[in-house]
């Protein structure tokens, strides 16, 4: 799995930190937008293809229904497929390089 993170964009990494961050619990859109400053399509676009992502045939994020405004779906990441303090490590050295 580290090696289909090495190769994600700089806004794929900060949306996945914030997931790894978020320790197995859902984060909406709206939650997302706010820490990462990406909004509409830019973070749709993020969200969707980490959401393809797959390893051994289970996606990284999966979607846990509506948000309670209705507006966007709510994510968690898939603890199956990573390990979320390697994975914090990984990605935290990742954007560092982008400084």
């Amino acid at each position: 799995m580290f090696k289909k993170i090495r190769r994600l964009s700089y806004n794929q990494l900060k949306v996945l930190r914030v997931f790894l961050e978020a320790g197995g619990k859902i984060v909406t859109v709206r939650q997302l937008e706010k820490k990462v400053k990406l909004k509409g399509k830019s973070l749709g676009g993020v969200i969707s293809s980490l959401s393809r992502t797959r390893f051994r045939d289970i996606s990284l994020i999966e979607p846990m229904g509506r948000a309670e405004n209705g507006l966007g779906l709510r994510w968690m990441l898939n603890e199956r497929v990573i390990n979320v303090s390697q994975a914090k490590k990984e990605v935290g050295r990742m954007l560092r390089s982008y400084d």
